[in-house]
Formats: structure tokens, C-alpha cells, sequence
């Protein structure tokens, strides 16, 4: 199932950091939009406040020789140092109040002496064209006049708020004093504003500036998103595809990646995984032959002594066999067969626990010479059948071992049936032991014909057979040598298949002195058993 363009974590990363940028970018453009008009403002302001200083200090020194305001606030106004002139919309607006609260400047046409107007109509007097004030600016503004007439003090603020296009307007207010310094009487009060509020253009261009490069950091941001995103979507596409085919059940899937960092630990576990799980898949499938192989040989090996046992017992019941000769010699097969399945029996049992791991050695001290005797004496009769000859070449002084004795048992005489079945007559079974290191090295050796060399590596597998290469007679149930080998290991030594110089077969083992949890067992039974 694919998901939609939008759903997927590509594009979900590209637009994530597209307005994760954006809106950072943007919070930046404004917070610096932000400080540049209030510092502009803050500059405004002190340059007003200076030069209404300047200009009421200048007034004051003149009335105090002429006695004059109006005619002060012309002359200090009207000259040539003053920046009445300038340009612009940024151009400071100057009116002057005398005493009375009456406009003394700027001198208009409709300006009535002696009468009393507010703020408000004050500047609108001075400019026509100066910005509606709303009731609270005008109270702020007239504060400032009294205290200025009241308390001979300065003050400042601004009229309005800022807006996108316009800007808080800044006023200041001096008082006037007679003789220019603090201590003089006031004569007036000096109102300083701008003409307009809108914005400059510098600073409109700063804002435009600041919003493209916004735009231009976000569509960078974009790209190495678009980047960004690819790197890590990738190795994860490439994953995907190939979790489908181990969905498939082509369990060869591998990723090939160079991904750094976690994704490529992902890859690394992932081809892990698809190992793991090929090895458990082809597990089960030889398990599955080996349980199809085990029912094809369990009922071809139960066939035949079942149809021995049946036959002979049907011979008995019809009084074919009528001297004591004959009676012997079928009870001895019957016997034989008997055993036959018994031991089949058994190498299922002891591969059943194998699979289950329920194959648990119960370690005791044993002298391997004198088990290699009790084997020998329990198949002497199927020596004597084969007519071959077994030897112990095991050392009785070779130090004590700790294993299982049954299980050693059961070792011991899967290799020397498997050695009898394919020993021409006259030939011999051999058992050698010597130590090696910490452990010791057993060798069951026959003199038969030897194993093909193809089939070297497979003798241990279950249900596997040479027989067509070696000489036979009754054949096993083909778990004998699968059975030494889940013995041995289950002791920590290790089992292996080779041929003689001279022709026959030698199975080796290796038996450690100790195991870890019963080495104090064999320290203090090892004086006894010498």
C-alpha cells in the first residue's frame, strides 16, 4: 500500500521545516522591524528634545532683552540656523504659547489674539494638515503643557500607536524661561512634533528588505530540506522495498546502504535480521525433511523386524520348526529383531530430547578403560556374529574422566554397530585413548573400507547413509552418528569423521578431564578410583 504524496515522511519533513523556518525567520524579520522603528522613534525624540531646548533657551535670552515673546519666538524661529526649513515629512513643527495659553507662533491669518483654543485646535491651527488627535493623546498633551507652565519642567511622549504604515508621532514640551536659564520666570511654553507619522521610506525600505530575505532564507531552508529529507527517506525507501521481498519469501533481501548513524545501524539490523531469519527458515524446512525422512525410515525400519518377528511367530504356531535346534534359532531372531526395534526406539527417544534440549548429562567419575570393557562384554555376541575382533587399546592409568556413563555407553556402542556393519570378517574395531591438553581424545577405528571422501562431512547428519560406498548388512535407522554427536557436545567436546592410512573409517571425540560445575567432584574422587 502506498501512501499519499502528503503522507509521506519526505514531504512531511519539507513542509515541517519549511514552516518551522519560516515562522522563525519571520518572528526575526519582525522582532528586527520592531527595534528598528522603536530606536528610530527613540532618535526622533532625542533629536526633538534637543533641539526644543536649544530653541527655548535661545527665545528666553532674547525676551529677557526685549520683553518681547511673539517677536523672540519670530527671531529664534524664523533664522537661518533653524531647522524650520528642512524638508521632508520628518520636519519637527513648532508652536509656542505664551503665559495666557494664547498661540503666540506660528502666525496665521486666522489666528485671533487673545483667544483661548485647546490642543487640539492649537495644532490644527499650526498645520492644517496635522493628524486627528483622539481624546486620551490630547489629555496627554495638555498634562504636559500644565506641568511645563506649573513646575518650569520638560517632558515628553508620544501621540498615537504604531501602525504598519504609520509610527507613534513624538512631542516634546519645554517651558520658555525668562533669561534662557532654569531659574526664570515662564513666559511659555514650546510644543515640538512632527508634521506626519507615516513611516520614513528608509525605514519602509529596511521592512521590504528584511521581507525578502525572509522569502529567500525560506526557500533555502526549503531546498536543504528537500536534501535533508532524501538522505534520511532513502535508506528508509530502500528498506521498505526490501522488507517486500522478505515478505515475499525471498529471504535473500539484503540492504546495500551507506547511510551514517542510526540508519545505518537500521540497515545493518535489518540484513541481520533477514540472515537470521533465512538460517531459522532453512532450519525448518530440514526439520521438516528430516521429520519426512523419519517417518520413511522409522516404518522402513519397523517393517522389517515386525514382518521377521510376525513370520517366524506364525512358523512357530503352525509346528514348522518341531526340533529344539529350530526353536532356539527362531527365539535367537525373534531376540535379535526384539532388540533391533528396541534400539530404534531408543534413538528416537534420546532425538527427541535432543530437539526438546532436554539432553542433560549426569556427571560422575568414570575410568574410560574399564567402560570400554563393559561395552565390549555386553556386544560380544555381535562380534562373534560379525566375526570381528574388538580391541581395547585404552590405558587402565589414563586419568579419570567426569561424564555420563550411560550416555558414554550408548556412545560407545552406536560406533562400534556402526564399525560392525561395515568390518569385512576377520577384521577388527579398535578404541584408542590418549590425553591431549585437558582433555581426551577418543578414536574408534575398523578396518573396513573407509568412507567416501564426498561424504565426510555429512556422516553426522540425521538419516544420512554411505551405505552404497561401504559394505553393509542390516541397515541402521540412520541417527546412530547424529546421536554421538548430540551426546558429545552436550559433555563440551567436540566429534569427527576421518579414514585411515590403511583404508577403514576412525571416529574421533574429544572428552574434557572437567566440566565447570562438577571439577570439585572428580578433585576428590580422582585417589579413589586409581
Amino acid at each position: 500500500m502506498h501512501a499519499r504524496w502528503w503522507k509521506s515522511l519526505r514531504w512531511r519533513l519539507v513542509i515541517g521545516s519549511m514552516l518551522v523556518v519560516f515562522v522563525a525567520t519571520g518572528l526575526l524579520a519582525l522582532t528586527a522591524m520592531i527595534v528598528i522603528r522603536y530606536y528610530y522613534s527613540a532618535d526622533q525624540l532625542s533629536s526633538l528634545r534637543a533641539s526644543a531646548l536649544a530653541h527655548a533657551q535661545t527665545i528666553g535670552v532674547d525676551y529677557a532683552q526685549n520683553n518681547s515673546l511673539a517677536q523672540s519666538v519670530q527671531t529664534a524661529l524664523i533664522s537661518p540656523s533653524t531647522d524650520l526649513s528642512a524638508g521632508g515629512q520628518t520636519r519637527p513643527l513648532y508652536v509656542v504659547l505664551n503665559s495666557r495659553r494664547q498661540l503666540v507662533y506660528p502666525l496665521t491669518s486666522t489666528r485671533k489674539i487673545g483667544t483661548l483654543l485647546t490642543i487640539r485646535q492649537l495644532l490644527v491651527l499650526a498645520d492644517p494638515s496635522f493628524p486627528a488627535l483622539k481624546e486620551a493623546d490630547e489629555l496627554k498633551l495638555v498634562r504636559s503643557v500644565s506641568t511645563s507652565f506649573m513646575q518650569g519642567k520638560p517632558s515628553s511622549g508620544t501621540l498615537g500607536h504604531m501602525g504598519a504604515v504609520t509610527n507613534a508621532l513624538p512631542y516634546v514640551v519645554v517651558p520658555i524661561h525668562d533669561g534662557g536659564t532654569t531659574d526664570g520666570e515662564v513666559v511659555g511654553v514650546m510644543i515640538v512634533t512632527l508634521y506626519s507619522n507615516s513611516i520614513p521610506a528608509f525605514v519602509s525600505t529596511v521592512g521590504i528588505a528584511v521581507f525578502i530575505a525572509t522569502l529567500a532564507i525560506a526557500v533555502l531552508a526549503a531546498a536543504a530540506a528537500i536534501l535533508f529529507a532524501r538522505t534520511i527517506t532513502r535508506p528508509l525507501v530502500t528498506l521498505t522495498n526490501a522488507s517486500r521481498v522478505l515478505a515475499s519469501g525471498n529471504y535473500d533481501a539484503h540492504v546495500a546502504t551507506d547511510a551514517p548513524g542510526e540508519l545505518g545501524e537500521l540497515a545493518q539490523s535489518f540484513n541481520d535480521m533477514a540472515a537470521q531469519l533465512k538460517r531459522d527458515v532453512e532450519e525448518l524446512r530440514q526439520q521438516e525433511r528430516w521429520r519426512r525422512e523419519l517417518i520413511m525410515n522409522v516404518t522402513h525400519d519397523l517393517a522389517t523386524p515386525l514382518t521377521a518377528i510376525a513370520g517366524l511367530g506364525e512358523a512357530l504356531m503352525d509346528g514348522i520348526n518341531q526340533s529344539r535346534e529350530d526353536y532356539e534359532a527362531t527365539g535367537g531372531i525373534i531376540v535379535r529383531e526384539t532388540l533391533r526395534l528396541r534400539r530404534l526406539v531408543q534413538d528416537l527417544h534420546v532425538m527427541a530430547k535432543v530437539e526438546a534440549g532436554a539432553l542433560q548429562p549426569q556427571y560422575r567419575p568414570v575410568r574410560l578403560a574399564a567402560l570400554v570393557d563393559e561395552v565390549f562384554a555386553a556386544m560380544v555376541t555381535e562380534f562373534e556374529r560379525h566375526q570381528v575382533e574388538p580391541v581395547n587399546a585404552v590405558a587402565y592409568d589414563l586419568p579419570v574422566v567426569d561424564l555420563d556413563q550411560d550416555m558414554l555407553t550408548r556412545v560407545f556402542t552406536n560406533l562400534c554397530g556402526n564399525a560392525l556393519r561395515h568390518t569385512p570378517v576377520d577384521g577388527t574395531v579398535t578404541v584408542h585413548a590418549f590425553q591431549q591438553s585437558n582433555a581426551l581424545m577418543v578414536a574408534v577405528v575398523d578396518t573396513g573400507e573407509g568412507i567416501p571422501p564426498e561424504a565426510l562431512p555429512r556422516v553426522f547428519e540425521r538419516f544420512f547413509r554411505a551405505d552404497s560406498a561401504r559394505q553393509s548388512g542390516a541397515a541402521g535407522s540412520g541417527l546412530g552418528l547424529a546421536i554421538v554427536q548430540a551426546i558429545i557436545q552436550a559433555h563440551g567436546g567436540t566429534v569427527q569423521a576421518t579414514n585411515t592410512s590403511e583404508g577403514g573409517a576412525c571416529i574421533s571425540f574429544t572428552l574434557p578431564f572437567s566440566t565447570p560445575h562438577h571439577s570439585a567432584i572428580v578433585t576428590q574422587n580422582t585417589h579413589i578410583l586409581k
